[in-house]
């Protein structure tokens, strides 16, 4: 196609205005009018839910007779990218101004590109260009109209290069080679110079973006709430067909009820797995491996979500059960597994114990973590215990005593095989774990063992005075009670098996590469999203 193609970037804006499907809807079906052009089609509006809310925004299109007018948001970084393409010459000072006002831009880098410069079409004539279409053409750059600024130098271009240019453009303007109040702008690959709106917009680059958008209908005087804060509005979700999971509970989150705290928990939990300094125990005091949550917990330890996890000796009965190949049936009143895959399972660990030396185990963490090993080279499956032990993701059971494998214990016991797993020692290895990372992170399945045996070694540290780590924050699911302490939380009392797959599928999509494992001796943490 041949004509002008204007290229607009703005930053440090009105990101309500940004962030609003309905004002950008109505900013494109009234600009090409306000620039002279024919609108045939749309605006066709799309707001995309990314992975990673800050890519999150709208973006909408016009088709006009000349060509087409495109934009994209990004509300959370303060910027936005605009197409204004036409086969017609137009005022693009007008058009520049129209968008400047409309999202209240302070900064902007534009660029003004003469495309199909070599167009041959039927437009120019059956031997393409004819001289007086040349000659029209002409007269435009000659009057500043378009802008047909030579190619700059193929070499890169530094720092003075780029102001010479630019300052021999200002000199043709000052010339008079240039209709006064026009501009010349580089063709090609160098935009103007920042700050093109005054002095109000000279600033340095990082002090952009980073924008959170607010509620767009928060008054100024919001309702306050129990904690003497301004409550939050609760925002309509629009149903979006290419949303994803992250995009979704991101959107939850301002909404009210249950949803709000999905979403919440969604966001905490992420800032958590970002914080290199933090260590994430997974607490499961409700059962959920056999009720289908064995490959969602393996994800989750596999890509560093939790860095140890604390969970009934009976849930990770289901795990080795499954992990041998045995499935769990679907029941009214729960997960029913069948006594062959029982038998077997019963059989496999029994087995274990029988080959275990015991100078090997000091607690019961050491007995998952060799299980684990054991099921990696005999297992089909992969299950949680498994890969917590190829992580080094340490596994404790507060009940291990009080569960079949209690029994088996028992059963290696009479046969010869001595195991002395000491409760206490549990609970110290637990507390030297916590020790080991500056802040900790807490994410509850349900109330109940699991907390308490975190709260005994958390206890622990405490009176023996051990370098303790502060609660960085917890989510809470299956429960509305959080913890106690004054850190940032979250708490649904949604059932796991529903909230776990949902956040942890929105942790895959924002962190899709996982986390490293927390040290000890971290220097310095990476920069960290807000705690919603």
């Amino acid at each position: 196609m041949f004509g002008p193609h204007l290229i607009i970037d703005g930053t440090r804006c009105d990101t309500q205005r940004l962030a609003d499907r309905n004002i950008v809807e109505q900013v494109l079906n009234d600009y090409p009018t306000a620039i002279g052009m024919t609108k045939i089609g749309g605006p066709y509006m799309f707001e995309y839910q990314a992975p990673d809310p800050a890519y999150s925004g709208v973006s909408g299109l016009v088709v006009i007779a000349e060509s087409h007018i495109a934009i994209h948001t990004f509300p959370e970084l303060d910027y936005f990218t605009m197409d204004i393409f036409s086969c017609k010459n137009f005022d693009h000072e007008l058009a520049i101004e129209y968008i400047k006002n409309a999202f209240d831009v302070k900064e902007m880098d534009r660029m003004l590109v003469q495309r199909g410069l070599s167009f041959k079409g039927p437009h120019h004539g059956k031997l393409g260009a004819t001289d007086e279409l040349i000659a029209a053409a002409e007269a435009r750059l000659q009057a500043g109209i378009i802008s047909k600024e030579p190619a700059l130098p193929d070499a890169p271009l530094g720092g003075a290069q780029i102001e010479n240019a630019r300052d021999a453009a200002l000199a043709r303007h000052t010339a008079g080679e240039v209709a006064t109040g026009q501009m010349l702008w580089p063709q090609y690959g160098v935009t103007p110079d920042v700050g093109s709106y005054g002095a109000e917009a000279e600033c340095e680059p990082c002090a952009r973006g980073g924008a959170k958008v607010v509620a767009l209908s928060q008054p100024e005087h919001a309702p306050v709430g129990r904690d003497g804060q301004p409550l939050a509005v609760s925002e309509p979700v629009q149903v979006n067909p290419t949303a994803s999971v992250s995009g979704l509970l991101d959107k939850l989150s301002a909404v009210a009820g249950p949803a709000r705290q999905l979403g919440r928990s969604l966001t905490l939990w992420e800032a958590l797995a970002r914080d290199a300094e933090a260590r994430v125990a997974l607490a499961l005091s409700t059962p959920v491996i056999a009720g289908g949550m064995r490959e969602t917990l393996v994800y989750a330890v596999e890509h560093g979500y939790v860095d140890l996890v604390i969970a009934s000796a009976d849930d990770l009965f289901a795990d080795v059960y499954e992990a041998l190949g045995h499935v769990h049936f679907a029941d009214e009143d729960g997960p029913v597994a069948t006594d062959e895959g029982r038998t077997a399972a019963t059989a496999f660990v029994a087995a274990f114990l029988d080959r275990l030396e015991p100078e090997t185990v000091a607690n019961g963490s050491d007995l998952w973590r060799l299980l684990g090993a054991e099921l990696a080279t005999r297992a089909p499956r992969k299950g949680l215990l498994q890969a917590a032990a190829a992580r080094d993701v340490r596994v404790f059971a507060p009940d291990l005593s009080a569960s079949a494998f209690g029994a088996l214990l028992v059963a290696a016991r009479a046969r010869g095989k001595e195991l002395t797993l000491d409760p206490n020692e549990l609970v110290m290895a637990l507390a030297r774990l916590l020790t080991q990372a500056p802040r900790l992170g807490v994410i509850r399945v349900g109330e109940g063992s699991a907390d308490a045996l975190l709260a005994q070694a958390r206890e622990v540290v405490a009176a023996l005075n051990m370098s303790a780590p502060t609660l960085a924050g917890s989510v809470t699911l299956g429960a509305a009670r959080t913890l106690a302490d004054g850190a940032r939380h979250a708490a649904l009392a949604l059932d796991a098996t529903l909230a776990l797959p949902l956040i942890v599928t929105g942790l895959a999509q924002r962190l899709p590469g996982g986390r490293r494992a927390p040290t000890a001796d971290t220097e310095a943490a990476a920069p960290q999203p807000a705690l919603a």
